[in-house]
């Protein structure tokens, strides 16, 4: 149970993102394409508009009364925190997009992930989605694909998959979903990374 817990706190689909985004600048080895102030700024605004900001939201909405808690277990309490999210990740995009003009697969992906967001709150007004798998299945789907296009990461790809096999495991054993919330919230993330990817 403890196992479980720590895992899915290192796995919180609010690192996603940001994870998604340092592996595939790392494993193209395309860190050089963008000076370091740029990346610098890259990642200050991914930590802002990821993670802070909307970690800030929750928190707000938690002192109202709005939500109950940090883990959202009433699927019926994340419409508004995972708009809100969404929102930030958009300010984010905004003010990244000059900058990512000149390396369009991180668009891509923060676009993607953007996506993801905000079809998870519209399947929450009515269903339970796993958001840990839906974070998660966006990473494999961006090593996946990478791995597609430069090819050489099919250690990384397997690292990946067996990662979320562990997560969808642990959310199990924690009881916070059940097998289809598993794996239809790993298979949207999935197919919504890599085939941004690999389309555009």
């Amino acid at each position: 149970m403890v196992f479980s817990k720590i895992i899915s706190i290192i796995l919180h689909p609010l690192f996603m993102p940001i994870i998604a985004c340092y592996l595939s600048l790392r494993l193209t080895g395309n860190t050089q394409f963008l000076i370091t102030n740029h990346l610098n700024f890259i990642y200050l605004m991914l930590l802002l508009s990821t993670i802070i900001l909307p970690l800030i939201s929750i928190f707000f909405l938690i002192k109202k009364g709005i939500v109950s808690s940090l883990e959202m277990s009433n699927y019926k309490e994340r419409f508004v925190p995972l708009i809100i999210t969404t929102s930030w990740m958009c300010y984010g995009y905004y003010k990244l997009s000059e900058i990512l003009t000149f390396y369009p697969l991180l668009k891509t992906e923060l676009l993607c992930a953007i996506i993801i967001v905000f079809l998870a709150a519209l399947i929450s007004k009515f269903w339970k989605i796993s958001l840990h798998m839906l974070g998660i299945g966006g990473c494999v789907g961006v090593v996946f694909s990478l791995n597609i296009i430069f090819g050489n990461l099919i250690y990384e790809t397997i690292i990946s998959i067996l990662l979320a096999g562990i997560l969808g495991f642990a959310r199990l054993k924690l009881n916070a979903h059940n097998n289809t919330q598993v794996y239809i919230g790993f298979l949207i993330g999935f197919f919504i990374e890599c085939g941004g990817i690999l389309i555009f």
